[in-house]
């Protein structure tokens, strides 16, 4: 079956002669994410209760193999989203803290880096809860975007329920 040219549709002889590269893609273009939490006073850095005025930092972080990683360029893009376990509206921590730049790496390169870290400090009272505690289940997410906007890799990860109560 011949394929048609988008680049040179006119071009019979690309036609006849083209041949299609098939590339493992494991090989060339493996992604390792994982995103964090981090509860900076407590003693029990696996703890997932955080008091509404206490400092806490979320951590993103994208390891890439393979070689094609190197020939790409793009946005990466970074969030947490809470939804409660109970009423109430669920958001983006992006949302709260509008502008802050550590939820994105913008125009990054492969051939600079194949390790992403950023980290968004989050102040206290960011966080604003109607009764004394309230639950949310909450999962980060990563994107790629090439330079026309459009999504080339997404992921998720879910980070367990964390409890926000009032105070510190």
């Amino acid at each position: 079956m011949t394929v048609e040219s988008e680049c040179w549709p006119a071009d019979r002889d690309y036609l006849d002669g083209k041949a299609e590269i098939e590339l493992p893609a494991e090989k060339y273009t493996k992604v390792f994410w994982d995103a964090d939490i981090l509860d900076l006073d407590d003693k029990n850095k696996h703890d997932t209760i955080l008091g509404t005025e206490e400092l806490f930092k979320v951590r993103f972080r994208v390891e890439l193999r393979g070689r094609l990683w190197r020939c790409i360029t793009g946005d990466w893009l970074f969030d947490v989203g809470f939804k409660p376990i109970g009423p109430g509206p669920g958001f983006y921590l992006s949302s709260l803290l509008p502008g802050n730049p550590d939820f994105e790496v913008k125009g990054w390169r492969g051939c600079d880096s194949m390790c992403i870290e950023r980290v968004v400090t989050v102040p206290p009272g960011t966080i604003k809860i109607q009764g004394d505690t309230e639950v949310y289940e909450v999962a980060a997410k990563c994107e790629l975007r090439c330079c026309d906007g459009h999504l080339a890799v997404a992921g998720y990860e879910a980070l367990e329920e964390y409890e926000f109560f009032k105070g510190a």
